[in-house]
């Protein structure tokens, strides 16, 4: 069960468009741009995404995708599927990436069914009929790519079923409202959160994108090679407007163990970048698990509406050029107030959505050497802090 906004790669018009009926609060999009429907896949799309999923090598998996047509448009309703290790029964290689095989989903059940809203649809075609179902060549990690047949589509769930839904679609033909939650396929769990990455020496904690334990929403993470370890957690900007206050329950997060010391002062830094340097793509609301102030009062929890907002602008005008570090004080040389925790050992970070359009790859926790200054530049900033 794969939410579409997880994907670890997307190319070309793709994009996360916030979507309060969609799974996660958001789906991806190819928006409508007019183009011929594509009669065959390619080896090399200039329009897809991919997500990762473990599966087991000769058991028989039937693919479903929920999407939405722009306009309810039967001209906007289709893709093409590929996979890194699909087999057929026979075990032979088919609808494999890099070729111009794949398996095709049409959201509308016919010629004529007609669409409404969201829909859940295999790689059938016609009413009552189900398609090939797929194999896979070894067990353990594979790879789903989806590749545009015809623009205008919407996706947010993809199942790849080896029982519950090998007969039965996991919801409706149209008017769906069914979200399932996520897993990593039904033949395994999925993989464990990261181990809290131990303090440094001095108690200094640093976290990296490849710390994230948890996504949700439109955060993933993504390559990037200016970013520390060659990764960033990003919320690509699909012009959500600013949320006003911080949500007890946000439908966009990331989230990441640490451990820290009780009673001690604590400094929180993120390196950001700002999607086109745009000043409403650069602020986050940052929240705990065990914070509390200087006297013991709760603050900041997860699960509330309380948390200490970061904007990489150092001020309204100072501008924004790639990335930079910044901590939750507001104005050139002010710095925010510090924070401590209620008991010492393994805490939790959630970082939510405040505006879209932000990546980030390294926070830092300092109780000695960030404490009074920042771990780099505001602006155009190459520091890696190291772990």
């Amino acid at each position: 069960m794969l939410y579409a906004v997880d994907a670890s790669a997307r190319a070309g018009s793709w994009q996360v468009a916030a979507d309060g009926t969609a799974a996660g609060g958001a789906a991806m999009l190819h928006p409508d741009a007019g183009v011929p429907k594509l009669m065959t896949p390619l080896a090399s799309p200039s329009h897809y995404f991919e997500l990762q999923f473990n599966a087991q090598a000769g058991r028989a998996y039937r693919l479903w995708i929920r999407g939405k047509a722009t306009n309810n448009y039967w001209g906007n309703d289709s893709v093409y599927a590929q996979f890194s290790g699909s087999v057929t029964a026979g075990g032979s290689a088919t609808w494999r990436i890099g070729t111009t095989s794949g398996t095709e989903v049409n959201i509308e059940d016919c010629s004529g069914c007609g669409l409404s809203g969201w829909g859940w649809q295999d790689n059938g075609w016609g009413i009552g009929v189900m398609g090939p179902l797929v194999y896979f060549a070894t067990t353990g990690t594979q790879r789903i790519r989806i590749q545009t047949r015809e623009d205008g589509i919407s996706i947010d769930q993809i199942v790849l079923s080896p029982s519950t839904f090998v007969s039965q679609a996991p919801g409706a033909l149209t008017g769906d409202n069914t979200i399932l939650p996520r897993s990593g396929g039904s033949s395994t769990t999925p993989p464990p959160p990261p181990p809290p990455p131990p303090p440094t020496s001095s108690g200094e904690i640093v976290l990296r994108a490849a710390d994230v334990g948890v996504f949700a929403g439109g955060w993933r993470r993504e390559s990037d090679a200016t970013a520390a370890g060659g990764q960033r957690v990003r919320h690509p900007d699909a012009g959500g407007a600013k949320l006003s206050a911080p949500l007890a329950s946000p439908a966009h997060y990331f989230e990441v163990t640490f451990n820290a010391v009780a009673g001690t002062p604590y400094r929180i830094w993120i390196r950001g970048k700002a999607d086109s340097n745009y000043w409403a793509n650069d602020s986050v609301f940052v929240q705990f698990d065990r914070t509390v102030d200087a006297n013991g009062s709760a603050i900041w929890r997860i699960g509330t509406a309380s948390a200490t907002d970061i904007n990489l602008e150092d001020c309204s005008g100072c501008g924004l050029s790639e990335w930079g570090w910044q901590d939750n004080g507001w104005g050139v040389g002010i710095m925010g107030p510090l924070f401590y925790f209620s008991t010492t050992g393994t805490q939790r970070i959630r970082i939510q959505t405040r505006e879209d359009g932000l990546s980030i790859d390294q926070i830092v926790i300092s109780p000695s050497q960030f404490l009074n200054r920042a771990p780099g530049a505001v602006k155009n900033d190459t520091t890696i802090v190291p772990r």
